[in-house]
């Protein structure tokens, strides 16, 4: 099953295509979601 993206987005006020869009990789919410994994533990069950 592939994904389709739509043709312009709506980023920092702006209408851009799809492609222009990016993120600072100092985002507050980039680092804050990554961390979510971090703290996820696994244990074997029997």
């Amino acid at each position: 099953m592939t994904m389709t993206y739509p043709d312009f987005i709506w980023h920092n006020g702006q209408v851009k295509h799809w492609n222009e869009a990016t993120v600072d990789v100092m985002a507050h919410g980039l680092h804050c979601g990554s961390s979510v994994f971090e703290g996820m533990r696994s244990y074997e069950t029997p």
